[in-house]
């Protein structure tokens, strides 16, 4: 079998559905998860368009011509360097090393479009999105506090 990495074309449209529908069933597992669905808003049938804007890096990963998982990254966010919004790989195809050859793609995405940097989300908790960031040099630089006041 054969993994690949690759970007999102239009006919991936139905599975990064999917796939983000798994992803952000997953979210309310871990601490800040329900929050961060809230201010990352689901793409859903807006897919197709962010596959082809330039402000998106959309790809996907999977085994032969099989999609497993994806990864998107958002070169307009408002920080100092592009965003890995979502990275997602389904729990069966975990192990296999689809993760660590996207966040490898999405590094050097970035480094073609003149990026010096690269952040990433992982909640607290999300042991495996940790470790995965971890293994391709990303570390954590910043952890973000909060409480419910009113």
């Amino acid at each position: 079998m054969q993994h690949f990495v690759r970007q999102a074309l239009s006919g991936d449209i139905e599975e990064l559905q999917r796939f983000e529908t798994e992803a952000r069933s997953q979210l309310e597992i871990f601490r800040g998860g329900m929050r961060l669905a809230d201010e990352l808003p689901e793409v859903g049938p807006a897919w197709g368009e962010r596959i082809v804007s330039p402000r998106w890096t959309v790809l996907v990963a999977g085994l032969d011509d099989v999609a497993m998982g994806y990864l998107c990254i958002d070169f307009e966010a408002q920080r100092d360097a592009p965003l890995i919004e979502a990275v997602y790989v389904t729990v069966d195809a975990r192990e296999l090393g689809l993760g660590d050859a996207m966040v490898s793609a999405a590094i050097e995405e970035c480094l073609r479009r003149g990026s010096d940097a690269i952040d990433a989300y992982a909640l607290p908790g999300d042991r495996e999105t940790k470790n995965l960031f971890e293994r391709s040099g990303l570390t954590a630089r910043l952890l973000i506090v909060t409480k419910k006041i009113g």
